[in-house]
Parts: structure tokens; sequence; C-alpha cells
């Protein structure tokens, strides 16, 4: 898992440029900086590990998984990368609203009315979670879900603050102000499974058919997935004959 991760995060690093084919330009400008903000995420992941961070880094690997799940989704859907522009113009402008209310800058008016203008008509990305959200249709295997669940319990306020900090041992009562780490192998494990997401769909936009049999390969030895539309109807995916292909 390691190997992979530090592979991952350093590839773009490796190379002076970087070569997309004509058709897949517009949807690699779109998706890059998803992609990217994974690699940065895992990196920070493990940086806050070496140094005693991990229980808060699962924060960051969290918004790995959304950002990896989300970039897939967009590509893999029908019209996904559409609503992927929709909702990243809305979010703009709904930024620019908020900062109206919080600011004497007057520029913040003018902005948001010139980006709510700018907004493409359609209907931008399902809710990320919840029974019809973009986790739910893509989880076959419980595999986002469990690991929401689990990587939820520090960014939110949950039982897991006070156990962290406050241990009963036979009738003492200790308050720890650095907690015990917990789940460490099995929150990499995820973050591998977040990067392959991401890693595969990085390959796939390149066209290089050499990387996307690696990584089919690797993760399976991993047992993570590589791609999650696989076991939707034909209907609901954008590219409905790949399932044993070469592009898989």
């Amino acid at each position: 898992m390691r190997a992979f991760l530090l592979r991952f995060i350093q590839a773009p690093s490796r190379r002076a440029t970087i070569r997309v084919p004509a058709e897949n330009k517009h949807d690699y400008l779109f998706l890059f900086g998803l992609i990217q903000r994974v690699r940065r995420l895992a990196q920070a992941y493990l940086a806050l590990r070496r140094v005693g961070f991990a229980n808060e880094g699962d924060i960051l690997v969290r918004s790995a998984l959304e950002h990896a799940v989300a970039a897939q989704w967009a590509y893999l859907a029908p019209g996904g990368m559409d609503r992927l522009h929709i909702s990243l113009a809305r979010a703009q402008a709904d930024l620019a609203s908020n900062m109206i209310g919080y600011s004497s800058d007057p520029e913040w008016a003018a902005r948001e009315k010139e980006l709510r203008a700018s907004i493409p008509a359609g209907r931008g990305l399902p809710k990320f979670s919840g029974r019809q959200g973009i986790m739910a249709d893509l989880d076959s295997v419980k595999f986002l879900a469990v690991s929401y669940s689990v990587l939820s319990q520090v960014g939110h306020v949950t039982h897991q603050a006070p156990l962290d900090h406050v241990v009963e041992i036979d009738g003492i009562v200790t308050l720890r102000t650095v907690p015990e780490a917990r789940e460490n192998q099995e929150v990499l494990y995820a973050l591998t499974g977040f990067c392959m997401l991401a890693a595969w769909l990085s390959a796939r936009l390149e066209d290089d058919a050499v990387e996307i049999l690696r990584l089919k390969d690797l993760s399976v030895q991993l047992h993570v997935p590589w791609r999650l539309d696989t076991h939707l109807p034909a209907a609901r995916r954008r590219f409905p004959g790949e399932d044993n292909g070469a592009g898989e």
C-alpha cells in the first residue's frame, strides 16, 4: 500500500509534460484539480501520521474519498461532466453571495452577479451522501459507506472525542492530551482505495493503456476498486461496453 501511495503522490513531479488526447482535454482540465486534490490530501495525511496526528488526519482522508468518488461519478455517468461544471459554477457564485453579507468590499456584489449569470442551465451533481446520492449510486460493496462513516467520527461532533481523551481504567479516570492511534491500517487501506480511483481516472484520461493495466492488476492484489460503475445498468453508464476491455 505504501509503495503505491508514494508512487501516486510523486507521479506529476516525475514528468516534464503531460500528454492528453484531444478528445479528453475538456474532461481532463475539469478533473485534474480533483485528482490533484486527492494526491495532496494523501500526502498531507501521511505527513500528519508521521508526527503523531493520524487520528486528526482522518478528516483529510474523508475529503480524499469525496473528491475521488465525485470525480469518478462525473466522468463515468452520462452527462456527468456537464453536471460537474454546473455544480462548480454554482458553488463559486454561492461563495460570492455569502461574502456579500460579511464583507464591505462592493466588488463581491458585482462578482456574484457575473458568476450567477455564467452558470449553465441544467442540473448539478446529486448530493454526495444519502440514499439517492453519488456515494450510494457507486457503492456496490459498501466500501465507501463504511469508510465514510468511520472517517466522519473526527470531522463531526461524535462520541469519539470524549473516548479519545477521557479514559477510565480500574476506576481511575485519566485525561489524555494525545489520543491513542486507532485503526491506522484500516484508514491507510481506505486511502489506498481512494487514491486508486483517482490514479485510474488520471491514466484513463491520459490514454495510458500500460498504466491502466498496471493499476488494474495492482488493485486486484490490494483488494481495492479502480472504477465504480461496472455494476450499474448500461443506461446509467457513459461507457457501458467496457466491463472487460483494456479501457476498464
